[in-house]
């Protein structure tokens, strides 16, 4: 033994064992694709496809929708301009005041009698007045208020309006009363009429909305003889207002 050399003991590392067999050799097949996500969950279905000619008909319809509006707002404005419609006149013809009660230093006790003539300048418009006030005041200091009935106007058209306005121991504040007295010590008390009306103008089948028309009779001047008497209109009449819309 000791002659043969595979008889000898090895020595370091053991001897590599011969290679293990191959295994066999893995083959790519093709994986499918997962499905969508809504395919998983029934809960959630597809969203629905694009519609464009849906879009294209609200567009069209939001066109048609504009132009009207335009040729409407065209033709007003056409039947305005051929129209022109004019604010109508006011004034005062006659007005009368009862003596001024001033027994208390801020009540007051008076009636006026007041008469309007109100002329339709239009020769294509009618006036409707649907809705109107009277007040009187003096200075910026309100006295009384009273509504008048309706009325309409014709082209060309002038109507007598009557407005009776009453204070029964109004309160005006203090110093006011005594500011009627002294102006009416010196012969003539200045007072403020205006009138609140709601119109309309028309012509056939063609009409305004409803418009608030304002009518100022400022500084309309009565006099009185002395303090017992009826005051009167201090010019001659008719006293013009001032009117606006």
């Amino acid at each position: 033994m000791a002659g043969n050399p595979q008889n000898k003991p090895v020595t370091g590392y053991p001897a590599p064992h011969p290679p293990y067999p191959s295994g066999p050799t893995a083959t790519a097949y093709p994986y499918p694709a997962p499905p969508p996500y809504y395919q998983n969950h029934p809960l959630y279905p597809p969203p629905p496809p694009y519609n464009s000619n849906r879009n294209l008909i609200l567009r069209r319809l939001i066109t048609i929708a504009v132009s009207i509006f335009i040729i409407i707002i065209a033709i007003t404005f056409i039947f305005w301009l051929i129209l022109r419609p004019t604010l109508p006149d006011f004034s005062i013809t006659s007005a009368s005041v009862s003596p001024i009660n001033t027994s208390s230093s801020s009540q007051l006790t008076a009636n006026w009698d007041l008469t309007f003539s109100v002329r339709n300048p239009n020769k294509k418009m009618n006036i409707y007045y649907d809705q109107i006030d009277a007040s009187v005041f003096y200075g910026s200091d309100f006295i009384s208020l009273t509504s008048l009935p309706p009325f309409y106007q014709s082209k060309e058209n002038i109507t007598t309006v009557r407005a009776r306005l009453a204070a029964d121991s109004a309160y005006i504040g203090d110093g006011v009363v005594s500011d009627i007295a002294g102006e009416r010590s010196h012969g003539a008390v200045s007072f403020n009429f205006k009138v609140i009306a709601w119109v309309r103008f028309r012509s056939g089948a063609w009409r305004t909305r409803k418009r608030i028309l304002k009518v100022f009779c400022d500084d309309v001047k009565i006099a009185y003889a002395n303090a017992t008497a009826f005051g009167t209109l201090f010019a001659t009449p008719p006293r013009q207002c001032e009117v606006d819309l």
